[in-house]
C-alpha cells in the first residue's frame, strides 16, 4: 500500500509540474536594443503533460507540439528554421531569449499570461482604413523600392500582409490607436514592426526587420496598387540558356547533380534558403504540388544558399530540412547566402530579386521562365493567381 501511495504521489507531483504553464492565452515579447515586437501565442494540452504552442498572427496558426521541459525551463523549437525559444518559466510568466542559432545571434525574449498583443492607448476613436496601400520603402533615397498593403480591419484590429517585391511578409496582426497603426508579425524565423501615424491623406512610419534594422516609410491608400509581376521581370529567348548544374550543387562539389537525371523533363528549380519563411511556404506548395503531379514528365531541383555557412552545416540544414518537410525531390547545397551567387548558374542573371525565386527549364533544357519572388498564402488572391499561372506554364512546356 505505501508503495502504491509513493508512485501515486510521484504521478501527481510530475504531472502537476509539468502542467504549471497555465493554458491560454499569452503575449511574447522580442526585446531589441530599441523597440520591442509583440506577439500573441496559446499554450495547450492536447496530448498529456507536455505544452503544445501556438503562435498566432491574424488568421495564421503555427503550431508547435515538439516543445520540451527541462525542470523549469521550457524549449520551443521553430521548425524549420534553426530558431528556438528557451525560456524559464512560472505559472503566468516566461523570461528567456530567442536564439537564431544560423546567424549566431541571440535576444531577449520575455511572456506573459492573459494580456493582449497591443494596448489602445488613445481614447479617440480610429477611422477605418481601406484596404489596400501604395507603400514606398526609404523614399527619396537610392534605395526606394515599392510594396503593397492589404489590410483588413475589425473594430481596431487589423491584420493583414504587405507584399513587396522581395516576396511577401508574410501574416501581420495589431490594431489602430487613434491616428496611429501598430502592426507585428513573428513567423518564428523574424520578428517584425510595421509602426505608422496617419498623416494628411496618407500614413507614414518605419518598418522594424531585426535589431538595430529598421527603414522609413510612406503610404498613401490606393485601389489600384500593384508590383511587377514576378513571372515577368526576367525576360527569356527561348532556347538560349541552359543552367549550369554544377554551379547549381557547387556546395557539395562540381559532381553534385547529375543533369541526365532530368533529360525530357520539365525541371522546376528552386533557389531557397533553410532560413527562409517565404522559402518555406514556396517549399510545402512544391511538395504538395509535387505529389499531385510525379507521374508527369517533372522534376524538381531546389538549391539551397545558406546563412552562417560551411559545407557541414549546409548539408545538416538539409537534412533536417527534408525530414521535416517531407521533400520528395532532389536537394543540393549551392553555397553561401548570396543573391549574386545564387544566380551565377544562370548567367542572364547578375542577381536575384530574392529568396525563393523560380527558374523553370523545358524539356529541351532550356531556361523558360523565372519567378522572381513569391506571394505566399497571407496575399490571398495573389496566391492563388501564382498557383495557376505555375500549372499552365508547366501544361504547356508538357505539351511542347
Amino acid at each position: 500500500m505505501k508503495q502504491i501511495v509513493t508512485v501515486f504521489l510521484i504521478f501527481f507531483s510530475f504531472h502537476s509540474f509539468t502542467q504549471i504553464i497555465k493554458p491560454g492565452q499569452w503575449r511574447g515579447v522580442v526585446k531589441y536594443d530599441s523597440r520591442e515586437i509583440p506577439f500573441t501565442f496559446e499554450i495547450g494540452y492536447p496530448n498529456g503533460e507536455v505544452p503544445e504552442v501556438t503562435i498566432i498572427n491574424g488568421q495564421d496558426r503555427r503550431v508547435v507540439s515538439n516543445t520540451k521541459v527541462e525542470g523549469d525551463s521550457i524549449i520551443i523549437p521553430m521548425d524549420p528554421f534553426d530558431v528556438d525559444i528557451r525560456a524559464r518559466f512560472t505559472a503566468m510568466s516566461m523570461s528567456g531569449n530567442y536564439n537564431k542559432y544560423y546567424r549566431d545571434l541571440s535576444l531577449p525574449f520575455i511572456a506573459e499570461y492573459g494580456k493582449s498583443r497591443m494596448k489602445k492607448n488613445s481614447i479617440r476613436l480610429s477611422a477605418p482604413i481601406q484596404k489596400r496601400w501604395a507603400i514606398t520603402f526609404s523614399p527619396h533615397t537610392p534605395g526606394m523600392s515599392a510594396g503593397v498593403g492589404l489590410f483588413s480591419q475589425r473594430g481596431n484590429i487589423v491584420s493583414g500582409t504587405i507584399m513587396t517585391q522581395v516576396s511577401d511578409y508574410r501574416f501581420f496582426e495589431g490594431i489602430v490607436d487613434g491616428d496611429s497603426i501598430k502592426m507585428s508579425c513573428f513567423d518564428g524565423a523574424h520578428a517584425f514592426a510595421f509602426l505608422g501615424k496617419r498623416s494628411g491623406d496618407g500614413w507614414s512610419g518605419d518598418m522594424v526587420y531585426d535589431n538595430g534594422y529598421s527603414e522609413p516609410w510612406n503610404a498613401v491608400y490606393d485601389a489600384t496598387a500593384e508590383l511587377k509581376n514576378p513571372f515577368e521581370m526576367v525576360e527569356i529567348e527561348p532556347g538560349t540558356h541552359k543552367p549550369y548544374y554544377d554551379l547549381l550543387g557547387a556546395g557539395e562539389g562540381k559532381d553534385a547533380i547529375d543533369p541526365s537525371r532530368y533529360e525530357g523533363k520539365v525541371l522546376i528549380i528552386q533557389l531557397f534558403g533553410t532560413w527562409c519563411p517565404n522559402s518555406h511556404d514556396q517549399t510545402k506548395y512544391l511538395v504538395d504540388w509535387y505529389k499531385k503531379n510525379s507521374n508527369k514528365e517533372i522534376a524538381i531541383l531546389a538549391s539551397s544558399f545558406e546563412a552562417n555557412y560551411s559545407k557541414e552545416y549546409g548539408l545538416k540544414r538539409l537534412e533536417d530540412y527534408r525530414e521535416m518537410n517531407e521533400i520528395p525531390y532532389d536537394l543540393v547545397l549551392g553555397g553561401r547566402l548570396s543573391k549574386t551567387g545564387a544566380a551565377m548558374p544562370f548567367p542572364f542573371m547578375q542577381r536575384i530579386e530574392a529568396f525563393p525565386s523560380l527558374v523553370i527549364i523545358d524539356k529541351q533544357g532550356y531556361v523558360r521562365h523565372v519567378h522572381s519572388y513569391f506571394n505566399g498564402p497571407a496575399t490571398g488572391e495573389y496566391y492563388r493567381s501564382f498557383d495557376r499561372r505555375f500549372n499552365e506554364i508547366i501544361d504547356a512546356l508538357l505539351a511542347e
